[in-house]
């Protein structure tokens, strides 16, 4: 009687414990193996009991839809092989939570002869339809064009008989699975790596939806925790989670296959050189570029926010919204943008982007939407006022508010106001008062709130309206018109800009140009969060972005760049003596089992090797005071155009050449690796930043000047910046890849420096 009350109480209390624990669930893409040994690991050791969850892992099965099944909730969490979901050329809205191979297992195997991909062209290849869709197998077919038109593709039967048979040339294998098997029937086989010809991707990638990372974030952080802990168990206990997965899960594998997965699994992890489940964001930016020049992904597409880590940042930022808020943006996925294509340094569209001080704080507010503000590009703010009048942009930007203009826009608060002057020609006299100006021709914009405040205060002036601010200021230099009316930022700029020494300002008015974001009216909730967003936006952040683009005017903005760095160049060319000699090609090693480190294609280190050698520098610099390191980052510009006029052969050539280019420009100690598609990356050994400059303005001039026997010149786009003590890697990677961003932003071909931090 008493062990039956025992019982009782002891089943009450496990019953009371459980009933706490959150319940959730991951769907696998696959059926139980090592690959999955981190959540089986935190399941079976306690560790997601320990963090309030109760997890189920659901195996796949035939017919299931990972992503949708996250997407529409019907699991919490999945995991996928690639940290970008493409279907019909549109990105789903996927959540990255954690990833835990940072190189993808995922290769072709091919009989012998089949030496490149380019052999596979006429071949029988086998994979799943989603490998020969998204995943760096797709990209690897595409670049070689190989297509079901010339190639025979058939799906997997998950067995390598197929292939033993000789019934295909060619199937899609993971490193840590068939791999094993083929060596042990001693079946003779040759492999072709995405990663070797430029196309890296992970694998293993933790995901959820965003509606499950907005609402529970807390519980997602539980559960990545949670995981890392079992991944870190699993690594350490190999032996212990072969036996569970055998005994309770009942895996089918051999022990020794298991062990041999296992060991594959932790090589692929990178320990060494990640934390466990770290994800890089810099990877999958890499990544929808190249899905986007494949053609892959559509050119309206963005990514947005897509790391957890983000998005868990901005619900704890001091802008908040509401459910029903959140809800309307997940369903919009996008904000289109209509902005002034000709109003710099206020806004600008230079090259197809959104430039100028209204453009930064788009990106402010852009972070903590977490959905992408797309550019809709105008030639005139006319044509941007009928675009947004007939719902074809949801926002602008940078709108006064008009009566005119109120029927179908919403305006924010103010969140610039600046005094409006007129500009007139050197001989003009400064004068008190516009009323002074009866009868002369003053010039303002089309469709600017101005024009029609301007008529109702002083109707004696005749407003001519132009079509945009160039417009106005040649018309008053030639004399056609008498002066022009706009805001003292713009007008200043332009000055400076073309028109030193024949305009002046003559004028500054009482009247201010107070500007808003507008929204379109019919969806009143999209007004709501832009005020949100006016009223989160500090003064200290408004006055760094206003600073920024107020010194551009100055310093750098109306510079014939091109030609200063020409001339840096040649001095630079005539001081310094670069050794032509660069270090012997490595070749990865006999066992097929180990990756390369060296990139097929033109012969540099792979991303793989280049990110164990930037381990080793990051190492000294921590380690020792004095040591200096820096880092060139490279990109080709206009690349995709490149291959869409020329063909990828060309483009291959391309990038070949100027692996010559690079290792015949600098030092035989410089490490020079590829970082992906048309991008590359020198790490400079006891260099200091200004040195790495005077390299990198070498190595772009040398680019520059080389003649590649295309009848398109040839241009790279660089960013510089030093390896800063105790920061990351990926921290200081990503301080130098904005500088390349920043160099491309400022019209290519040309070298910026990272800002130390």
């Amino acid at each position: 009687m008493v062990l039956r009350v025992l019982l009782i109480i002891v089943s009450a209390v496990v019953i009371l414990s459980g009933g706490n624990l959150e319940k959730v669930s991951i769907q696998l893409d696959w059926k139980y193996q090592f690959e999955y040994a981190g959540y089986i690991a935190a399941k079976e050791k306690g560790y997601y009991r320990d963090a309030g969850l109760d997890v189920e892992l659901r195996e796949y099965r035939e017919g299931s839809d990972v992503v949708s099944d996250v997407l529409n909730r019907k699991s919490n969490y999945g995991i996928y092989n690639s940290n970008i979901v493409v279907e019909n050329g549109h990105i789903k809205p996927i959540v990255l939570m954690a990833t835990y191979l940072q190189h993808s297992p995922l290769v072709f195997i091919t009989h012998q002869g089949i030496e490149s991909p380019a052999d596979l062209i006429g071949k029988t290849l086998m994979g799943t339809k989603n490998e020969f869709k998204h995943s760096s197998l797709s990209l690897l077919l595409s670049h070689f064009g190989i297509t079901h038109s010339n190639s025979h593709l058939v799906d997997h039967t998950f067995s390598i008989d197929p292939f033993t048979r000789h019934e295909v040339d060619a199937m899609s294998a993971y490193r840590s699975n068939q791999l094993y098997e083929l060596d042990r029937l001693k079946i003779p086989y040759k492999i072709i790596d995405p990663m070797e010809y430029g196309f890296v991707m992970n694998a293993g990638n933790l995901f959820t939806s965003q509606q499950e990372a907005m609402e529970h974030s807390q519980r997602g952080q539980k559960f990545i925790d949670a995981t890392n802990r079992g991944w870190k168990y699993a690594l350490d206990h190999p032996e212990e989670i072969i036996d569970i997965l055998k005994k309770k899960y009942k895996v089918h594998k051999s022990s020794e296959a298991l062990a041999y997965e296992a060991k594959v699994i932790k090589k692929l992890m990178m320990t060494d050189l990640y934390r466990i489940g770290e994800t890089n964001g810099e990877l999958t930016v890499r990544l929808y570029k190249q899905l986007l020049y494949a053609g892959i992904i559509r050119e309206d597409q963005k990514l947005g926010q897509f790391l957890f880590q983000d998005i868990v940042a901005s619900a704890k930022n001091s802008f908040q919204l509401t459910q029903a808020e959140k809800s309307y943006l997940l369903q919009k996925k996008k904000i289109t943008m209509c902005v002034d294509p000709e109003w710099y340094p206020l806004e600008a569209i230079r090259e197809g982007k959104h430039i100028g001080i209204a453009s930064d704080v788009m990106k402010n507010f852009e972070s903590k939407l977490g959905i992408p503000v797309e550019l809709i590009q105008t030639t005139t703010w006319n044509e941007s006022l009928l675009n947004v009048q007939h719902h074809r942009c949801d926002i602008l930007s940078l709108a006064a508010k008009t009566p005119e203009r109120e029927p179908y826009l919403d305006f924010t608060s103010t969140y610039l106001a600046l005094p409006y002057v007129m500009v007139t020609t050197m001989e003009k006299p400064f004068i008190e008062s516009i009323e002074l100006l009866k009868g002369e021709k003053i010039g303002v914009v089309k469709g600017y709130e101005i024009v029609n405040r301007l008529k109702k205060l002083y109707p004696a002036l005749t407003i001519v309206e132009v079509e945009s601010i160039n417009d106005g200021l040649k018309k008053v230099e030639n004399g056609q018109l008498y002066g022009y009316i706009d805001n003292l930022v713009v007008t200043t700029s332009y000055i400076q800009r073309e028109y030193t020494g024949s305009l002046k300002v003559s004028l500054r008015l009482e009247e201010k140009d107070e500007l808003h974001v507008a929204t379109r009216s019919d969806e009143p909730i999209l007004h709501d969060i832009f005020e949100k967003l006016v009223q989160d936006m500090d003064e200290k952040t408004m006055q760094v972005i206003y600073n920024r683009w107020a010194s551009t005017i100055e310093q750098v903005a109306w510079v014939d760049q091109k030609m200063v760095w020409k001339i840096i160049g040649f001095i630079v060319l005539g001081v310094l003596a670069f050794t032509w000699r660069y270090f012997v090609l490595r070749r990865y090693n006999a066992k097929l089992l180990e990756l390369s480190v060296t990139d097929k294609l033109t012969g540099l280190y792979n991303r793989q090797k280049t990110d164990e050698k930037l381990q080793e520098e990051q190492r000294k610099v921590d380690r020792y005071k004095t040591y200096r390191c820096a880092i060139v980052m490279m990109d080709v510009d206009y690349f995709k155009m490149i291959n869409d006029t020329y063909g990828h052969q060309s483009g291959d050539r391309i990038l070949q050449l100027l692996a010559e280019i690079f290792k015949n420009s600098l030092r035989q100690t410089d490490v020079i690796g590829r970082w992906g598609g048309e991008e590359f990356i020198v790490i400079l050994p006891h260099t200091t930043a200004e040195q790495a400059s005077i390299a990198a303005e070498n190595l772009r001039s040398a680019v520059e000047n080389y003649a590649f026997g295309l009848d398109h010149s040839i241009t790279i786009s660089i960013g510089v910046g030093k390896l800063l003590r105790n920061q990351s890697v990926h921290e200081n990677i990503g301080r130098v890849d904005k500088a390349l961003y920043e160099a491309k932003k400022r019209g290519r071909n040309r070298v910026e420096s990272a800002l130390d931090a």
